[in-house]
């Protein structure tokens, strides 16, 4: 997966920040990334 293909659920600038590990993800994006990639949400909290 690409990072602009998250870009539909998270912010352009965020999506960078998470990768290179300067911010955290919160519930509601950990909620909605786990929808897109059809993985248990436990995986990014």
């Amino acid at each position: 997966m690409k990072p602009s293909e998250l870009w539909a659920i998270l912010p352009k600038s965020r999506v960078s920040e998470i990768l290179n590990g300067k911010r955290s993800i919160s519930k509601m994006q950990a909620k909605q990334l786990a929808a897109l990639l059809r993985v248990p949400v436990e995986l990014f909290l």
